[in-house]
């Protein structure tokens, strides 16, 4: 019943996003060959930024929400309202401090406005984040699928037709901005109607329990959230918009792959999560059987990836200037593999209650991953990050692996 229950929740999850960023993708390419590297740079930059903010402002809540219910259904309620109030005051302090962080960094004053109106994203992610966890939790991802086709869609429409009547890069954020707040709308209206959230049940006191539960969960889900688009932050900081842009249409091609490994793991995670409480032995045994899985399908990807790149970079980036990108996506193709690695395990940690430890060896692949990225982009430029990221997520990998030795 559990591998038939992940594999369902798989597919759905895998839709969910596949469709997403199949049609993000299609913006990004429109981006691409109709306005050149230093668009796709500014474009690739808003989505680090709200990847990582969003992030923040959520303070680890979903996964806590989604394990504890989980376990406990009947608890659904409670815990939307209470993760409200906790994450609502959380998502108020990270506006701010996105607001501040903008004005610091050393971007063009269009690129800076269009962060700066992203801002407002941020609120209607915590709707989407809270109601998105319950569904996660009672298993019923097929709900997330309707959300993301809606705004994916909503987001590439309006995009292409602002931009095409002459919309400067405020276009990007503000069709972003439009886009989440679709998925929020859509994502409550699904968690009403199945009963998980009834009449608000105000209760501060368990707001503030939350919050302090979450803490764990809140610095791996950053650090995990800061992996993920470190590599765009550091080389756009060192290499500047153009040579980002050229990262960026590489890291495009694996991040349908990444995608896909998120789908996989978060399907995986509330199963785990019930094993380990009720049957170690069996929570072993899966652990094992989905390692494998993941391996034996990511392999065959990766290998091809390195093959076809010169092919696939060449048939979807007509722009000039994008040759360089062949090179980062041999790179990327095997990032796949250890990145699987260091998510999967990672979620074996928080469903063994080892949130801490998992949360620590992240602490240490970010430090580790920065000095890559650093040096890499300082030196090498865009092919320098992929190697940096490559090595990060191997450093990952190494760490995660030797803690869950004793599963």
């Amino acid at each position: 019943m559990t591998t038939r229950t992940v594999a369902r929740n798989t597919i759905f999850l895998s839709l969910a996003q596949g469709i997403r960023i199949l049609l993000a993708l299609a913006l990004i390419l429109y981006i691409a060959n109709f306005y050149g590297p230093v668009w796709q740079g500014k474009f690739s930059i808003l989505l680090a930024f709200l990847n990582i903010f969003q992030v923040l402002a959520s303070f680890g809540m979903p996964r806590l929400i989604t394990r504890n219910v989980a376990r406990d259904y009947s608890q659904g309620n409670h815990y939307y309202w209470a993760g409200l109030v906790a994450q609502g005051l959380t998502t108020l302090a990270v506006m701010i401090l996105m607001v501040i962080v903008v004005g610091l960094m050393p971007y063009p004053q269009d690129t800076k406005w269009m962060l700066w109106v992203a801002v407002l994203a941020l609120p209607m992610f915590t709707f989407y984040s809270l109601a998105g966890a319950l569904l996660r939790a009672v298993e019923q991802m097929q709900y997330l699928v309707y959300a993301e086709v809606i705004s994916a869609a909503a987001q590439l429409g309006t995009a292409i037709l602002l931009l095409s009547l002459g919309g400067g890069v405020i276009v990007l954020a503000l069709v972003r901005v439009i886009g989440i707040g679709l998925a929020a709308l859509a994502v409550t209206l699904a968690v009403v109607h199945r009963g998980l959230v009834r009449r608000p049940r105000w209760d501060l006191s368990f707001a503030r329990t939350l919050l302090q539960e979450s803490l764990d969960f809140f610095g791996m889900a950053g650090l995990d959230a800061l992996t993920q688009r470190l590599d765009i932050l550091v080389l756009s900081v060192v290499a500047g918009e153009a040579v980002t842009g050229v990262y960026d249409a590489a890291f495009q091609l694996i991040k349908v792959i990444l995608t896909f490994i998120l789908s996989f793991t978060d399907a995986v995670y509330p199963a785990i999560s019930r094993l380990f409480t009720h049957d170690r032995k069996a929570f072993r045994t899966a652990l094992y059987k989905y390692l494998k899985w993941g391996l034996a399908a990511l392999l065959p990807v990766a290998l091809s990836l390195n093959l076809l790149g010169s092919f696939l970079i060449g048939l979807l980036y007509r722009y000039e200037g994008y040759q360089d990108a062949v090179q980062v996506l041999q790179i990327l193709a095997w990032v796949v593999l250890v990145y699987f690695l260091y998510i999967y395990l990672s979620r074996a940690l928080m469903a063994g209650n080892r949130t801490r430890s998992a949360f620590v060896l992240t602490a240490v692949m970010v430090v580790v991953g920065g000095v890559f990225l650093s040096i890499g982009a300082a030196f090498w430029g865009a092919t320098g990050a992929a190697v940096g990221l490559l090595g990060m997520y191997s450093v990952g990998a190494s760490l995660t692996w030797w803690l869950t030795r004793s599963f």
